[in-house]
């Protein structure tokens, strides 16, 4: 084959010297001669081409089916390359070799031979499908795994020039799976398990709600139960997401869900309920299985529309893929276990999730609404009630707001100090008097003296001036203080966190000082820690000082 290569060069650069003509002669002629050798010719047919034409016409193919033909054809086929490169087009709607020309069968076998050298470049979708055809059949690679992954990466590489291979060979590769018994993680990509896993949800979901429904709560007419929202929020995120995920409108993408995604998951979840009960008393069939069918054993034709030649009964299985669906095979025959919905998104439920959106947005006073698509009237009159339920009962569970105006403290301190002055008998008005200044803890810091005369209307206290030590006695116990409370009140001044739970110990502390201060002392912070009332810490400090 060299030498005759060798040849052809040859002659073609003698007869670029002789300016372009092959031979020397007064005729001058207008082309050249075009040197080939006879494989390239178009009369041209390769050996094994002509043996598997034979295999085609001979007495035993005419008892055999079409796809044992092109089985029994690509094994002798199998090993054969050609060097005859097809600028045509084949197409068939049932290729195999026998639909293909001579040269077409040349062109093919040409492409092939690329293809396995790893060079897959775009030619006839027909080509395309015949090489798939050779490797469900277990032709050019071992049958398993590796068939498996072969015909994987040739579509996936192939599917940038013909995309719609996508709907014929992802069934293909989920039922080579299960004829082979395949690892189950290598069919799920391709089996929408996705789709089928969220209908589980639902089914699962309806089936609790009519089981938790009491009976006087079913029927038509009947007092409708108001959904407990929020207790089981990791059930009501899955009932969302599985929403989601099969209807035509994806509600989580939407503006609100954004800005207000527990008043959409609550509303939702309730509006799933009331439509699972809803079909459960007024309609034939349940939500679920209205929406996408009840999962059921159908028989299934493996490779369909796929030339495949088994060459024998395939031996019994089950095979179990995603928990979802199952395939099993019994004296030949399949059957496959599942949904047959196709694993399309419902616009009947997209319709639904819509309309919750729309209706909850007009409740919310929503800057963004969303027009009005002529939903049905039963269902605009469900969405309605359950908005306004949740709402009812979000107003209801609101978190109460205290707020505190610090700048008030300084005058209700004043009031109290002139009631309790109001309220002293002739006996203890002659101990001292009691000026307004004692109740604003600024004037005491201010103005010692003045501290000095508070500290008179104490027990054990006379007359205004410094402080006196109490005679006699346990140290507080003038004021009732305890050894313990003591001890806490000394180390919150010292800045000391105090060790174990001092609830008690604060609030009886808190009761003693009230008199003292006409306010609490000590308060608890954000970390649940008991402080000194910041504007409280130096009377603390001088009472604590002043004890014997």
């Amino acid at each position: 084959m060299a030498s005759i290569d060798a040849l052809i060069e040859q002659i073609i650069e003698a007869s670029r010297r002789k300016g372009g003509r092959a031979f020397s002669s007064e005729r001058v002629y207008g082309d050249e001669p075009i040197l080939m050798r006879g494989s390239q010719m178009a009369s041209y047919l390769p050996e094994p081409i002509r043996q598997m034409r034979a295999l085609g016409r001979s007495p035993q193919a005419r008892s055999w089916t079409d796809a044992r033909l092109f089985v029994e054809q690509a094994r002798l086929m199998e090993d054969f390359e050609d060097s005859c490169p097809y600028a045509g087009t084949f197409q068939s709607c049932f290729p195999t070799y026998d639909a293909m020309s001579d040269r077409q069968l040349r062109g093919y076998f040409t492409w092939r031979a690329r293809v396995r050298s790893g060079s897959i470049e775009e030619t006839s979708t027909s080509f395309a499908y015949v090489y798939i055809y050779e490797l469900l059949n277990g032709i050019g690679t071992e049958p398993g795994e590796r068939s498996f992954a072969a015909i994987e990466a040739f579509w996936q590489a192939y599917r940038a020039f013909e995309p719609t291979m996508d709907r014929y060979v992802k069934p293909w590769l989920i039922d080579y799976a299960a004829y082979h018994e395949l690892d189950p993680a290598l069919a799920e990509p391709y089996a929408n398990v996705a789709h089928d896993r969220a209908v589980a949800v639902l089914a699962r979901e309806e089936q609790h709600v009519l089981e938790t429904t009491p009976a006087h709560g079913r029927g038509r007419g009947r007092r409708r139960a108001t959904r407990s929202y929020g207790l089981d929020p990791a059930a009501d995120e899955a009932l969302l997401a599985a929403l989601d995920e099969l209807s035509t409108y994806r509600i989580r993408d939407a503006r609100l869900y954004r800005d207000a995604p527990e008043d959409v998951l609550n509303v939702t979840c309730a509006v799933f309920d009331r439509l699972a009960r809803y079909y459960h008393s007024s309609r034939s069939q349940g939500l679920v299985s209205s929406l996408f069918g009840m999962r059921h054993a159908m028989p299934h034709l493996m490779f369909a529309s796929a030339v495949f030649y088994p060459g024998g009964r395939h031996p019994d299985c089950v095979y179990e893929l995603g928990q979802t669906r199952r395939y099993e095979c019994k004296n030949g025959i399949w059957t496959c276990d599942a949904l047959h919905d196709g694993g399309e998104r419902s616009a009947k439920l997209g319709q639904v999730l819509r309309a919750v959106d729309r209706q909850l947005r007009a409740a919310l006073d929503y800057p963004h609404p969303l027009k009005e698509r002529g939903d049905p009237k039963y269902l605009t009159q469900l969405i309605e009630r359950e908005v306004t339920d949740y709402l009812a009962w979000k107003r209801a569970h609101a978190p109460r707001r205290v707020e505190i105006d610090l700048s008030k403290l300084a005058g209700i301190r004043s009031a109290a100090a002139v009631t309790r002055e109001a309220l002293l008998v002739d006996e203890e008005r002659e101990d001292g008097p009691l000026p307004p200044e004692t109740a604003r803890p600024e004037a005491a810091s201010e103005a010692p003296a003045a501290r000095g005369a508070s500290e008179a209307s104490w027990p054990g206290k006379q007359g205004p001036g410094p402080a006196q030590p109490v005679p006699g006695g346990e140290k507080g116990a003038s004021i009732g203080l305890g050894t313990d409370e003591l001890a806490l009140l000394q180390a919150l001044l010292a800045g000391q966190a105090p060790a174990g739970s001092t609830d008690l110990l604060v609030d009886s502390i808190n009761e003693k000082l009230f008199d003292l201060l006409g306010d609490t002392a000590i308060e608890f912070g954000l970390d649940g820690a008991p402080a000194l009332v910041e504007d409280y810490v130096d009377d603390v400090r001088s009472v604590m000082g002043n004890l014997p």
